[in-house]
């Protein structure tokens, strides 16, 4: 599929009408059932962050049952999901080891670590800023249907799924 490119003139306009007009990528991109791997906030991420006593040098287990907090903290809303935190965020604001975020934010959809890049910054398995605003492209569109299938704590997997509607 050709994605077509707005005119200087007509941007604004395209923009309200058709939701994958500032989309990076084509729709094609997000179609179908994907499962992006160890994203959420797990039992993993929560043996990271257990805080430690700088005067003793003793780890702290401050922090049990915090991935079933973490969960209740998302689950009015059934859209949200529950990402870890990052460890110097978490300390300055003295808050959970986790955060709630929409389950198709970039935090989720960039995917797992797979190496570390210049500086000793983790790269991802995705373009998760690319993705994300695709995914709410589609969310903002009638043509398509954006699911959340599963959030799983367990493993810190979540399951997306977009289909065209017919």
């Amino acid at each position: 599929m050709e994605r077509n490119q707005p005119n200087a003139d007509d941007s604004e306009e395209q923009s309200e009408t058709e939701p994958f007009a500032d989309a990076p990528l084509d729709p094609e991109a997000i179609l179908g059932t994907r499962t992006f791997e160890s994203v959420l906030f797990s039992e993993e991420h929560a043996e990271r962050t257990v805080p430690v006593d700088a005067r003793t040098g003793e780890r702290t287990r401050q922090i049990e049952d915090s991935v079933e907090r973490a969960e209740a903290f998302v689950a009015d809303d059934p859209r949200r999901v529950a990402v870890p935190q990052r460890t110097e965020a978490m300390v300055e604001t003295q808050s959970a080891p986790y955060v709630s975020t929409i389950f198709y934010d970039s935090k989720v959809v960039r995917g797992k670590i797979t190496d570390k890049g210049e500086y000793g910054r983790p790269t991802f398995a995705n373009n998760g800023h690319d993705l994300e605003w695709t995914y709410r492209a589609a969310t903002q569109s009638d043509q398509y249907d954006v699911e959340l299938v599963e959030a799983d704590y367990e493993t810190g997997d979540v399951t997306i799924t977009v289909e065209e509607v017919a």
